[in-house]
């Protein structure tokens, strides 16, 4: 990083005379030629007309040489139009700005300010100053308008002193607008208390000065400061709140979920005439959605006689976040509709929504928007493709999507080695960790999360320790308490639950459910009563009323033939009032998902699935398959129990999926719960019966079916 520049340090004189930018015979006086050319001395000179006209540097030249000839250049306000021009306009040139500068014999302070405001404008931070150091070795004087540029040209808080203590050394101490840019400045700099001084000592404060450091304690996260500051400003008789002031505020509101500030701030908004605004609206709806009010966001949106793209994109994404998933593809079929494109950002939430809808259609459909619509995939989108893919158990193309990634941050890897320790594929898992390190991209705590999960589900248990270790030796990464849980899981799944217990005893926190429910479901696995019995006594002290643990701890005594504990299990679940929540199923079929529950008959095509789903029993029975009846409540006959487990939503999914799709297309399956063990056999039959692949999405991980034997090798 480059040093504070200090402002009196030596410079290089200002570029030589000899420049073959002066007229070769420049005898004749400059202001006799000046006054031969004007006929009207009220008008512009045409010259100067042209220059407010100009848009290429080519043609700039031309106007230039036209003032040498015309000896108009020599005049130091005609000059510094040129220089004006070559320093603002996009189509200017800096380098050329500065050789003009040069040949002016007394340039004014506007021509300086146009070149520092140049400088700063295109982020040429330290040649600003480095200009205002020539300024000030040729004796030039600032005015107000130099010190704003310069205050935005500062990259830390020594430079930004020193510039401080120039524009008071001038008299622009009490200068609102210089005293704005100061305010951003310290802010920018991370010297939020000077800001503040700054603020609370100016007599005169505008109403930017309100919303600047209303933005400024919004920015650094003290959104309760910025509320408190609307507070003071609304009671004020001297300055009413603007559209920036509102949008500030209402930006600290969606920090600090502060939904009734936000109501409030809305009532002033139509109290006072700012409802139509576009982005006042906008800025609400963002708050209202932040807030988990996605509803009175949508009312905003609905009755909104203006939207921009920012606003469809803050209701999709907001529809996302509150797992409304259809209504943010509506809307977006809504917003094509009307001839809106949609940006990365709307591309972004739509993804999100598929990968969490499991709809792989849709996302393929999302992604064929994004390259027809020639939509940049930056990072960000390009690392929620390869998510969605991952999720949706299209890991290779998720790999595809990857690869031609022209930049990978740790998100980006960590997406892809999560999603190929959930599709089963740990061993891939391990070696893109060592390809990211060998990059030069470091892991955090998320990508360790999906290392132990790879590590687990492969069974290598001293690599998963290794790594676990790892974290705080190597990384400098403190283990929190999702990965102890996958650490538990990993020696649970190994038949190692001493061990696991023991790591539980001596973990830093208190072990939460993830931890528990992971030692609860390896003792499941591996038989241990007793191991069971204690987690689940420790997952009751925490949450008593989990049904999941009643309903897993009643299967572990079933399976260990201890029907009366099972029973009284099952009683005491009742007696206080619980149920174990209803398992989910979700298809996608022809870019419709369809959702399914135990024993469903809502849907349309019902006889249908229910004369498949006899197909499917009925084929499996004969290849030799026996109902796992384990998991079924034990205080019915045998026969409903095999009618139950028929009726499970998975199946019914599946059902309907090899009625409506042509034979050889993949069978995909998000389920809301674990895959009980009874599904869990049938598919695998399932999918060798009738030769399909059989994708299902559990709530911990995939199963892929094909042939008889799944991903997961009956580990899950």
């Amino acid at each position: 990083m480059a040093a504070p520049l200090t402002l009196h340090h030596h410079i290089q004189p200002p570029l030589s005379s000899e420049n073959p930018l002066l007229p070769r015979n420049p005898t004749a006086s400059p202001f006799a030629m000046i006054t031969s050319s004007i006929n009207d001395p009220n008008q512009p000179h045409p010259c100067i007309v042209s220059i407010e006209k100009c848009s290429s540097m080519s043609q700039l030249k031309q106007i230039h040489a036209q003032m040498l000839r015309t000896g108009l250049f020599f005049d130091p306000f005609t000059a510094s139009k040129i220089v004006a021009f070559c320093s603002l306009q996009d189509s200017g040139n800096l380098q050329y700005a500065r050789l003009v500068f040069s040949q002016i014999s007394n340039p004014t302070s506007y021509t300086c300010n146009s070149i520092i405001r140049g400088c700063a404008d295109k982020n040429l931070h330290r040649e600003s100053l480095l200009f205002y150091q020539e300024m000030m070795v040729q004796g030039l004087i600032p005015d107000r308008y130099t010190f704003p540029s310069l205050f935005k040209s500062c990259r830390n808080s020594s430079e930004g002193k020193q510039i401080h203590s120039h524009s008071t050394k001038f008299g622009f101490a009490s200068d609102a607008y210089a005293q704005n840019t100061l305010m951003n400045m310290y802010s920018n700099c991370g010297c939020l208390e000077s800001a503040r001084k700054v603020f609370d000592k100016m007599e005169d404060k505008t109403v930017v000065s309100w919303a600047t450091m209303i933005g400024v304690h919004a920015q650094w996260d003290q959104p309760n400061e910025a509320v408190r500051l609307f507070d003071r400003l609304i009671k004020s008789e001297n300055v009413r709140p603007n559209e920036v002031t509102l949008v500030n505020v209402l930006a600290a509101c969606a920090r600090a979920r502060d939904v009734a500030m936000a109501k409030r701030i809305h009532e002033y908004i139509d109290e006072h005439g700012f409802g139509c605004h576009v982005v006042l609206n906008t800025a609400l709806m963002d708050v209202y959605c932040k807030c988990g009010r996605v509803k009175l966001a949508r009312d905003l949106f609905d009755k909104a006689r203006e939207k921009n793209l920012f606003s469809w994109n803050i209701m999709i994404n907001g529809h996302v976040e509150d797992s409304n998933y259809e209504e943010a593809l509506l809307l977006f079929r809504e917003m094509q509709s009307r001839g809106i494109k949609g940006d990365k950002v709307t591309m972004a939430g739509l993804v999100l929504a598929c990968t969490h809808l499991g709809a792989l259609e849709l996302g393929k459909w999302c992604h064929a928007c994004i390259m027809k619509q020639r939509i940049e995939v930056d990072v960000a989108l390009g690392t929620a493709l390869v998510d969605m893919y991952a999720k949706c158990g299209s890991i290779e193309t998720a790999m595809q999507v990857f690869h031609g990634m022209p930049e990978k941050d740790v998100m980006a890897w960590t997406a892809l080695i999560l999603g190929l320790a959930m599709c089963g594929q740990a061993e891939n898992a391990l070696q893109y960790f060592d390809e990211m390190q060998i990059e030069g991209v470091e892991p955090d705590a998320i990508t360790f999360v999906g290392v132990l999960a790879a590590c687990s589900h492969a069974g290598l248990v001293d690599e998963g320790i290794a790594h676990f270790n790892s974290m705080s030796d190597t990384y400098d990464i403190q283990p929190t308490v999702e990965h102890y849980g996958g650490l538990v899981d990993m020696l649970g799944r190994a038949g190692r639950i001493a061990d696991a217990e023991e790591l539980i005893e001596s973990m830093p926190m208190a072990p939460d459910h993830f931890v528990l429910g992971g030692l609860l479901g390896a003792c499941r696995i591996h038989g241990n009563l007793e191991a069971a019995e204690r987690a689940a006594k420790q997952l009751l002290d925490i949450d008593p009323y989990h049904s999941g643990t009643y309903v897993l701890l009643s299967n572990i005594y079933k399976s260990s033939k201890k029907w009366e504990e099972a029973k009284r299990t099952r009683e005491l679940m009742a007696e206080r009032g619980m149920k174990k929540p209803p398992g989910c199923s979700q298809i996608e079929v022809h870019g419709v998902v369809h959702e399914f529950v135990k024993g469903d008959s809502s849907h349309q095509q019902s006889s249908e699935i229910n004369e498949m789903l006899e197909d499917m029993i009925s084929k499996l029975k004969k290849a030799g398959y026996v109902p796992d009846k384990s998991e079924v409540l034990f205080d019915i006959a045998e026969e409903e129990k095999e009618t139950e487990l028929s009726l499970h939503s998975e199946k019914l999914a599946i059902a309907y999926g090899l009625l409506s799709t042509s034979v050889g297309t993949p069978i995909r399956v998000v389920k809301n719960l674990r895959i009980c063990s009874d599904c869990h056999s049938a598919t695998k039959l399932i999918s060798k019966l009738y030769s399909r692949e059989i994708i299902v999405r559990d709530r911990s991980r995939f199963h892929h079916f094909k042939d008889g034997t799944c991903s997961c090798r009956d580990f899950w």
